[in-house]
């Protein structure tokens, strides 16, 4: 906007200047034309020597070319100078060649525009008084001679003063219009950044069209949504986002800004990024109403991506809806043994009461299991208790040792401690070391019948210390090593069945290892056993 303006005081200047140009030239050889005879000299002027008239007429040349050729309207010095020489040149021309009644009288019109526009009303007004006093000696010397002349040359300074008092008026009228403009615009420049700055920090990509649809504004969050560098600006929006329905339908993006006659939402709109991923998106249509227009002046479109909130949603959902199921199993067992063993009691028989009392501790103690397990995934989803903490890893080793050694001996199994020499220390969350390793633990305990379970924990090549938790028990069948890590994922062997495992496990196992920043690696075969191990970096200090 500020370059347009300077344009235009520019081309102002270049118009003036050239005006001084063309009044300078004509002077000049209107000037060498009397001195050579082709034109009469004015009556009414006092006359020059010959020599004299030729350096006047040749001055106007030379002050002519200057003044175009500098920048005369800024008000310099130099400018000034120049300015003082025009209006010695002009009384001179006035007075001794063509007198205040010919036609280049006018040019004082245009000198007293460029003194205003130089100097402002002081300047305007000495240029005036300077032109009334050569228009006065003209008049006093002519008026026994040529009395009509004085007369005429009265009219013609009140005309030429007149004009030039117009014409300045209305220059100093358009210079504070522009100057008014200007501001207006830098005003507007100004609060168009903010406005470009404060929708360029908004995360939702923002999309603005004409009546057209015709993308004229848009923040860096359109563009990376729709990832790309390029300029999006003149292009139809439909050319730009290709969107479709959750029902695989096609969106004409056009014509649902269209038919927006109020701000609305939508929130089952996909954008395919490529074959194997796609957006959810919410989507807000904001028609643009402006002036006295019955139809909208454009439109905004507003995208933010609800992929991740649509996926937990739906993950909620799911969740909840497996946990009511699961849970309702066990309360449904424990609640008929807790009825059964008081209607026995009631009968008088009694010797079979522990019988259901064992029934609903299992139960009880299932429930327990999938309570502590939701209440680690918990503590893992919002990363409570993730500071790391420096652990000693012999330590560490010995602690589970003397946790669950008693527990498989309860069970008949051997349990084994196999750790290298100088394991030194790990930096990591202590709580979910511990759950992440129990879990392995209990569940190697649970499903192995007979035999062992072994605790190894060694030095790597690559200086990562090695856990790993193997034993010989039921295995895991090819089909179901892939989704082990699902929540509520059971193996269909019936001997899993037989255990009352809550399909959690694994699932938060596998979140706690992302904590851990670790990837569990698995061997299982299918009567031979399992072994679950991951790796941790040494702590060094």
């Amino acid at each position: 906007m500020l370059k347009g303006v300077l344009k235009k005081e520019k081309r102002t200047s270049i118009a003036l200047k050239s005006g001084i140009l063309v009044a300078s030239i004509s002077l000049m050889f209107h000037g060498l034309l009397i001195q050579f005879g082709i034109m009469p000299i004015s009556e009414t002027a006092i006359g020059l020597p010959p020599d004299l008239a030729i350096v006047l007429s040749m001055s106007w040349l030379v002050i002519g070319v200057t003044a175009f050729l500098s920048r005369i309207i800024d008000g310099g010095i130099s400018s000034v100078l120049i300015l003082l020489v025009y209006y010695v040149l002009s009384l001179a021309q006035s007075l001794f060649i063509t007198g205040f009644i010919s036609p280049f009288t006018a040019y004082w019109i245009l000198l007293m525009i460029i003194t205003f526009a130089m100097l402002g009303k002081n300047g305007l007004l000495a240029g005036i008084i300077a032109f009334i006093i050569a228009i006065t000696v003209s008049a006093v010397l002519n008026v026994e001679s040529h009395p009509e002349y004085a007369i005429m040359a009265i009219l013609s300074g009140t005309s030429v003063i007149v004009c030039s008092l117009v014409a300045s008026s209305i220059y100093f009228t358009q210079k504070v219009v522009n100057s008014k403009l200007n501001e207006s615009r830098e005003r507007e420049n100004v609060e168009k950044g903010k406005v470009l700055t404060l929708i360029n920090n908004i995360t939702d990509a923002i999309i603005s069209t004409d009546e057209h649809g015709i993308i004229t504004m848009y923040n860096s969050a359109a563009l990376n949504l729709i990832d790309t560098n390029n300029k999006i600006s003149g292009k139809p929006i439909d050319e730009i986002l290709r969107l479709e329905t959750t029902n695989k339908a096609p969106l004409d993006t056009f014509k649902e800004l269209s038919k927006s006659i109020a701000i609305r939402q939508r929130d089952d709109i996909i954008m395919q990024v490529d074959s194997d991923e796609a957006l959810r998106l919410e989507v807000t249509f904001a028609p643009v109403q402006g002036g006295d227009k019955m139809s909208p002046d454009g439109y905004v479109l507003i995208l933010r991506d609800i992929t991740k909130a649509k996926s937990l949603e739906e993950e909620r959902d799911e969740f909840i809806s497996v946990v009511s199921h699961e849970l309702r199993t066990p309360i449904t067992i424990a609640e008929g043994s807790l009825s059964n063993a008081k209607l026995l009691i009631e009968k008088g028989a009694a010797k079979k009461v522990p019988q259901a009392i064992d029934e609903s501790h299992k139960q009880i103690l299932f429930l327990a299991r999938m309570a502590n397990d939701l209440s680690t995934l918990s503590r893992a989803e919002r990363g409570v208790d993730d500071k790391p903490e420096i652990i000693n890893v012999a330590e560490f080793a010995a602690q589970l040792n003397d946790e669950y050694a008693p527990q498989a001996a309860e069970k008949g199994l051997a349990f084994n401690l196999d750790i290298g020499s100088s394991l030194g220390e790990v930096k990591a969350s202590s709580l979910y070391l511990q759950e992440l390793l129990q879990n392995f633990i209990t569940n190697a305990i649970r499903y192995t019948p007979k035999g062992s379970v072994t605790i190894s924990i060694k030095k790597q090549k690559d200086g990562q210390i090695k856990f790993k938790v193997k034993d010989t028990g039921i295995g895991i069948g090819k089909a179901d090593l892939g989704k082990i890590f699902d929540k509520f994922y059971r193996a269909e062997d019936y001997r899993t069945r037989e255990t009352s495992g809550s399909g959690l496990g694994l699932y938060v196992a596998a979140k706690l290892a992302r904590k851990l920043n670790c990837k569990i690696e698995v061997q299982s075969r299918l009567n031979h056993g399992s072994a679950f191990s991951f790796s941790l970096k040494p702590f060094k200090k």
